[in-house]
């Protein structure tokens, strides 16, 4: 028999992803001539009168996107599959808000809890709640001259305070007795650290100077194989700041200094004159401080000899063209090392202020006469707090600077000779206005119930025996359990996260 060339099938075509397979379509015909056409894969017939084909075999059409979503959060809705594998799902420390943006003094109490979620029964040692106080300074060991870095921080520690809050005491032999065991769902363990009426030092940090810090956290110790398992919270740092009692009533700081002029340069026999003064102090920080001051040029009669020194400046031709005040923090380190004291100074501006003139124009700061006068007000910077806890001490100057420049030089800045004038004077600093420091709001602190300020009796610095008092609850918020199931708070927020491409 010749072969078929057309009655045979080729062989079948691959089959793309995501699409259906090929379905001949049926054609009604209303005519009664056709034609018939046959091919290597179906007969189709054909006709000369066609209609659209016929819906009952046709494909239905996709879900719109919006479809896809409500039905995807319909079965979120009944999904009960917990949103983390993980065996410890959250281990946190909560401490409220105004307790932690608000600076601690002494005799103030820290609240907060512990909240640890596990999703499946989990053996555990303790829950372990730590206060650490720890200061570190840096000094220059000078018995190492051959080094480049001869800046060596000492570490101290304050105090180091630490609490089992659920499980085994510290105390206790970990190899003995049974495991406790923390059931699914989510603990919750309150908290309180109450800190002693102590003047512990403030918080400070400064890069390669000196840092002060007091930090909470919680550690969770877990049995291992070899060794145990912890994990730790996020450590909470506690803004910390002594008490710094005044020491006599507010009164003015009077000024009357001569400033003398540098040797060696055109102005050396210019001096200059502050006098003045400065009201209320020992101020607060962040008062205004009221001031009033005047700079006057005179001729330094000492500086004037027989030498015929032609660069000298003429007297009437100087101005005091400005006057500014700076507040200056002073920093004394003390550190051992090889089993010596060692002792390193640091100093830093932390607020200028440049004065205008009384007589002057609005908006200008600058002077053009030999006497500089202006009176008004400093505002003292917040965070400025003495302390002296023998490892580290701080505390604050004012330093008056005044430029007194040659009048004809002003209109040319190559030429113009410029000489510093500076003067410094000690400036104390209280957290406690000595208005408001009476015997009613501080016990122990006058004598009969009188302002006697030289009967004050300070409270005493750091001391090692002292030391915060931590306990468990201590504030209204009580220990709970929430177990672990679909109201459970942390499965809530953890399935939204998960989710959150769908919401």
């Amino acid at each position: 028999m010749p072969p078929q060339a057309h009655s045979q099938q080729g062989p079948p075509l691959p089959r793309r992803p995501n699409q259906q397979l090929y379905q001949p379509q049926q054609w009604t015909n209303h005519s009664t001539s056709t034609a018939s056409l046959s091919t290597g894969l179906h007969d189709i017939s054909l006709s000369s009168n066609l209609q659209q084909p016929s819906t009952s075999n046709a494909p239905e059409p996709q879900k719109s996107c919006h479809g896809a979503i409500a039905s995807k959060h319909a079965s979120l809705a009944i999904d009960d599959r917990p949103p983390t594998t993980d065996r410890v799902a959250e281990f946190i420390l909560d401490i409220p808000d105004g307790v932690r943006n608000m600076t601690q003094h002494p005799g103030n109490i820290i609240v907060g809890s512990v909240v640890v979620t596990v999703t499946k029964p989990t053996k555990a040692l303790r829950i372990k709640l730590t206060f650490l106080g720890q200061q570190r300074v840096y000094v220059r060991d000078m018995t190492n001259q051959a080094s480049l870095l001869n800046y060596t921080n000492v570490d101290y520690t304050i105090f180091d305070k630490q609490l089992t809050i659920w499980g085994r005491d510290l105390g206790e032999d970990d190899a003995n007795g049974p495991l406790e065991t923390l059931q699914p769902g989510t603990l919750r363990v309150p908290f309180s650290i109450k800190i002693p009426r102590i003047n512990y030092p403030s918080t400070i940090k400064r890069e390669k100077t000196c840092r002060v810090r007091y930090v909470v956290w919680a550690t969770l110790e877990r049995p291992g194989t070899f060794m145990d398992h912890t994990i730790l919270t996020d450590k909470e740092e506690i803004h910390f700041e002594p008490i710094a009692y005044p020491t006599r009533p507010h009164e003015a700081l009077h000024i009357n200094n001569t400033i003398y002029g540098t040797p060696e340069t055109s102005t050396a026999h210019i001096a200059v004159v502050v006098t003045g003064g400065i009201m209320q102090l020992p101020a607060v920080a962040g008062d205004r401080v009221a001031y009033q001051l005047e700079a006057r040029i005179q001729l330094d009669q000492r500086s004037v000899t027989n030498s015929d020194n032609q660069h000298l400046t003429d007297i009437n031709q100087c101005v005091i063209r400005f006057m500014r005040v700076y507040i200056v923090e002073r920093l004394k380190a003390r550190g051992l090392i090889k089993g010596m004291v060692h002792t390193q100074a640091y100093s830093k501006d932390i607020h200028a202020v440049t004065l205008i003139p009384t007589n002057s124009k609005p908006g200008k700061v600058s002077n053009s006469e030999s006497v500089y006068s202006s009176n008004g007000h400093i505002r003292l910077p917040f965070d400025m707090c003495p302390f002296d806890s023998k490892q580290l001490e701080r505390t604050y100057e004012l330093r008056i600077e005044c430029d007194v420049v040659d009048k004809s030089s002003l209109l040319d800045k190559m030429t113009r000779q410029k000489s510093t004038y500076t003067m410094h004077m000690p400036l104390e600093i209280c957290t406690i206005s000595p208005d408001t420091f009476d015997a009613a709001a501080y016990q122990n602190a006058y004598t009969n119930e009188s302002l006697n300020m030289s009967s004050i009796a300070l409270p005493p610095h750091h001391k090692a025996a002292a030391e915060p008092k931590v306990v468990v609850g201590g504030w209204e918020l009580e220990r709970s359990f929430i177990k672990w199931d679909r109201l459970n708070p942390t499965w809530v927020e953890l399935a939204r996260k998960r989710n959150a491409e769908y919401i």
